[in-house]
């Protein structure tokens, strides 16, 4: 039943579409003319009132009230919404009968002077108006009832436009990104663009989307991590690089994860991880104030705050304590795979003792930790590309901020031993071809430039997603993506997939 009355709606628009045309009126002009912004409008009100000052609007009509000879719009355009007057005596009777062809959804041009009406409501009091865009599907009347969230992310353009809450999310995500943005440009790091498409997909432990370039007959991989190509500008004498980049994961779509995500990612010479871990807090605190005026930002629930110093605890210390194992000594993996029997969890297909005390730490150790914390000294043998402890060389140079069991980056002081760095990236290799796909491939160009000379420095990276998730109290990350990779959709019709 409501299929057969949406399909009598748009063939009404359609109708009106014709009837447009059949009077030479263009339902959709190229051209359109404006002279205030509603929010310049509305700033400007007053003095533009006052001296009757003509004012030219452009927008989506999202209500119309009509009482014959008169009718009332709202009219939205991206900075806000004021009111329309349509009368028929202040404009000529051709213009006026526009209004039959009218609904809501449609964009318009109106030009009028501005007044406040007897209920004291500011008014745009029209003397003409025309159509800019004729709307075929009409807008939901019911959708801020909509609790399908499947529904909403499939229809993502009406979620954003009738949901204020998902357009502000998008807006707040894109005030963080050019904040951060400014922050690393002003902190010295040069912004750069390093390849997407990579013959090897290095930097990280996940598995890549594959494709093909037909030129040149060779496979090619969407990158998992920009890290070796950043780390190679340092070769070049570059000592501060940056990139807000796209990553792409060919993994599982959950609450907090998506297959393809946007990254912070950084190298920083003649630094440590130390150095970084006071740098970044700093970041996130300063963020945090100049957005949004405070430190406590509540998620979900709960507040959390962003305060600098941010407390630190130890990996290796909080893990071996979880596990009643102290995982620096403890290698054997049966110990680490009846430790998932006791605690009635799954165990994952993963061979190596360190990738079983990481599902463990994720599984036991990681939800618990609610308020923004630092967590450092990670076991070497998980962190390939890092430096290890002078002091302990058992032990990764390695943090990662955790917020709400969420974890919002990898930094690590850097290996810059080519020789070492070969060793362990041979291992890796062994590994994949024993057939665990996320390990690490043997990067030729990278340890080549490697021998050049690598500068000691630390690497960094704050998932953006994540971070705006935290910050805008969104429960998802597909709350924070403005168009997020959705399951196929059941039954026939499988045309919004993507």
């Amino acid at each position: 039943m409501a299929e057969k009355r949406l399909e009598e709606i748009r063939a009404e628009r359609l109708r009106k579409r014709t009837e447009l045309l059949e009077a030479n009126k263009v339902p959709y002009p190229a051209e359109a003319k404006r002279s205030h912004t509603v929010a310049e409008a509305l700033e400007d009100f007053t003095a533009l009132a006052d001296d009757a000052t003509p004012v030219t609007l452009n927008g989506r009509v999202m209500a119309v009230r009509s009482h014959g000879s008169v009718a009332f719009l709202d009219l939205r355009d991206a900075t806000g919404t004021l009111q329309v007057q349509i009368n028929k005596d202040s404009m000529p009777e051709d213009i006026f009968a526009g209004l039959d062809t009218l609904d809501t959804g449609d964009f318009i041009e109106a030009v009028g002077k501005l007044i406040t009406n007897a209920r004291g409501t500011q008014t745009l009091e029209a003397v003409e108006f025309h159509m800019l865009t004729k709307s075929i599907n009409p807008l939901p009347s019911n959708y801020h009832g909509l609790k399908d969230h499947e529904a909403r992310f499939r229809n993502r353009e009406v979620d954003l436009l009738l949901n204020d809450e998902a357009r502000e999310i998008l807006l707040t995500r894109s005030r963080i990104i050019s904040w951060i943005r400014t922050y690393m440009l002003e902190s010295g790091y040069l912004e750069v663009e390093t390849p997407a498409l990579q013959a090897l997909h290095g930097g990280a432990a996940a598995q890549p989307f594959t494709t093909h370039h037909n030129a040149l007959g060779v496979p090619l991989h969407l990158r998992i991590a920009a890290e070796l190509h950043l780390k190679r500008l340092l070769v070049s004498g570059f000592e501060k690089v940056f990139e807000i980049e796209r990553r792409f994961r060919n993994e599982g779509i959950d609450r907090q994860h998506n297959p393809e995500f946007t990254m912070l990612e950084a190298q920083w010479a003649y630094a440590d991880y130390e150095d970084l871990m006071d740098a970044m807090e700093q970041m996130l605190h300063k963020l945090c104030m100049d957005l949004f005026g405070t430190t406590s930002i509540e998620w979900q629930g709960t507040m959390l705050s962003w305060e600098a110093p941010l407390p630190r605890l130890r990996f290796v210390d909080v893990v071996s304590e979880k596990l009643g194992v102290d995982i620096l000594t403890e290698t054997n993996p049966n110990v680490y795979l009846a430790l998932f029997k006791k605690h009635k969890l799954d165990p994952p297909a993963a061979k190596n003792y360190y990738q079983l005390v990481d599902e463990l730490y994720k599984h036991l150790v990681r939800p618990n930790i609610v308020q923004p914390t630092i967590l450092y000294d990670y076991p070497a043998q998980m962190v390939p590309l890092a430096k290890p402890s002078l002091s302990d060389p058992r032990i990764a140079e390695k943090f990662q901020p955790v917020a709400m069991g969420l974890e919002l980056g990898n930094n690590y002081t850097e290996q810059n031993d080519p020789v070492i760095q070969r060793d362990v990236l041979e291992e890796q290799q062994e590994e994949r071809e024993s057939g665990d796909e996320e390990a690490h491939p043997l990067d030729e160009p990278y340890l080549r430039a490697m021998e050049y000379g690598m500068p000691p420095n630390v690497g960094w990276g704050i998932g953006i997603d994540r971070l705006v998730m935290l910050l805008t109290n969104a429960a998802s990350i597909r709350d924070v993506i403005a168009f997020p990779l959705l399951r196929p959709k059941q039954g026939k019709d499988t045309k919004d997939d993507a």
